[in-house]
């Protein structure tokens, strides 16, 4: 009888599985929401340094669902990249990245990606927040080695005359941003497929076992 149930248990389970596990999920979830409000905002938002903030305002008051698309835009920014720092955190101290490159290689991106997302937007309506944003960051890659100064250039350098690239960066935002996002998710997805999350290494195993 006793052999029975051994027989019958169940074996246990390789790693641990706990709700910081679905922080990955939770962020994508995030996004696709950014997504579908973002491409609404984008039908009534004018790309020009003249036009911006009065296209913000009519947004808010004579479009419908204006104001509720913009704060959730808005505020699934800040959600979206809590979640992404919280699960950076659970990577990193739970030694996760060590069983995956790859995966941790496509994560930074992702991240890289969703703060450049947050910066051109961020940047869009160009008020005065808007203004000492380019000032602040500027000056930082002023201060940057490699390629910050062609970023810089690329990034806030007036066209050819002197009007403020607003719709540089919006191009930015929903296209090109979105292109290499959409390249990231599939690369990362596809490289976690069938990846156990669990707990960290010990005593110099994995938790599936593996050396």
């Amino acid at each position: 009888m006793a052999n029975g149930q051994k027989r019958d248990k169940p074996p246990a389970s390789p790693g641990r599985a706990d709700w910081l596990c679905a922080l990955g999920g939770l962020a994508f979830m995030v996004f696709f929401f950014q997504a579908a409000s973002g491409i609404y905002l984008s039908l009534f938002f004018q790309p020009s340094p003249a036009d911006a903030w009065e296209s913000i305002e009519f947004i808010e008051r004579d479009v419908r669902l204006g104001l509720f698309s913009r704060s959730l835009h808005r505020w699934g920014a800040f959600i979206l990249m809590s979640l992404l720092c919280l699960h950076v955190l659970r990577v990193i101290f739970r030694g996760a990245w060590r069983r995956g490159w790859l995966i941790w290689c496509s994560g930074i991106l992702l991240f890289l990606l969703a703060a450049a997302f947050a910066l051109t937007g961020y940047l869009l309506p160009w008020d005065f927040r808007a203004y000492w944003t380019v000032k602040t960051v500027g000056n930082w890659l002023d201060r940057l080695p490699l390629f910050a100064g062609a970023l810089k250039w690329f990034l806030f350098s007036d066209t050819a005359n002197g009007i403020v690239p607003v719709g540089r960066w919006f191009a930015l935002h929903i296209l090109v941003l979105p292109l290499l996002a959409g390249v990231c998710f599939s690369a990362h997805f596809f490289l976690a497929r069938g990846f156990r999350p669990g707990a960290p290494r010990r005593r110099g195993r994995f938790p599936d076992g593996d050396k």
